[in-house]
């Protein structure tokens, strides 16, 4: 996109689509101010207004608001609830300062259900909690920030065989010299944080290695774009949602060799 391209220009445009894309996780979120009277009890009964549709529910750290509430408060301590639905493919999370909606491939690698059906369970979600909110009489909180994540997985004998082919995926990355010290390439990483135009937020990308479950090795790219929405309401975050699920899908395809996303992926490329 030139530097003189407007905004609505830029989110009026179509994404690219792909036919088998390695997507093994999204995940669709807000963080907001910390909801006044929020404690733990409010976890319990929120997954009594989930359990039809997540009937499995765990609790874990949340790190982010342990740091900012350093002196450990009872009634509200540093969680998030993770409400899981049957399949294990899709949850909510909540803690006192974010809500986010995930989808996950896990370990019978689903395929990826699309946006244009990830979106309407992020609201229908987003809506069961804000009137949850409503029936206890809590404010609904001022948005921060609206975020979009997916995950990607390179597999080994898929899109790659040597470490080195990932610069063949990857053309932006330079290819590390080899030398009489430097045998053979094992791991390489990479971040990048980039703004979006029109100040809409940014986005960030990274590469690093892995193994999955089954022992397979992968490369994991994950790529999230944040920013903070116009206002709170709900037409008003799905707004900066849809620009995130742009940046991101654009995102991808301007990191990854178009060559790899024909052979592989199956891009059909918009008109």
């Amino acid at each position: 996109m030139s530097e003189g391209s407007s905004e609505c220009d830029w989110v009026s445009r179509r994404p690219p689509v792909y036919a088998k894309p390695p997507v093994i996780e999204t995940a669709l979120g807000i963080e907001f101010a910390p909801i006044k009277g929020w404690n733990l009890i409010h976890y319990g009964g929120l997954w009594e207004h989930f359990k039809q549709r997540y009937p499995q529910v765990e609790v874990h750290p949340s790190p982010q608001e342990f740091i900012a509430q350093p002196e450990l408060e009872l009634k509200n301590p540093p969680v998030r609830c993770f409400f899981i639905s049957a399949e294990n493919d899709q949850l909510v999370q909540v803690r006192s300062g974010g809500f986010t909606r995930n989808w996950r491939a896990g370990q019978v690698d689903r395929e990826y259900p699309r946006f244009k059906k990830i979106r309407p369970s992020f609201v229908e979600d987003l809506n069961s909690f804000m009137g949850y909110l409503d029936k206890n009489n809590m404010e609904r909180p001022e948005i921060w920030k609206c975020e979009v994540t997916y995950v990607n997985h390179f597999l080994r004998g898929r899109e790659w065989q040597s470490p080195t082919d990932l610069f063949r995926i990857v053309p932006s990355i330079a290819a590390p010299p080899r030398t009489e010290v430097l045998d053979r390439l094992l791991h390489t990483r990479f971040a990048a944080l980039y703004a979006l135009p029109g100040d809409l937020g940014q986005i960030q990308l990274q590469l690093q290695p892995g193994v999955k479950s089954d022992g397979q090795e992968i490369s994991q790219l994950t790529i999230t774009a944040f920013g903070k929405p116009k206002g709170s309401s709900i037409d008003q975050i799905l707004d900066w949602i849809d620009i995130g699920h742009f940046a991101v899908v654009q995102g991808f395809s301007d990191f990854t060799s178009p060559d790899i996303q024909t052979s592989i992926w199956e891009r059909t490329w918009p008109r």
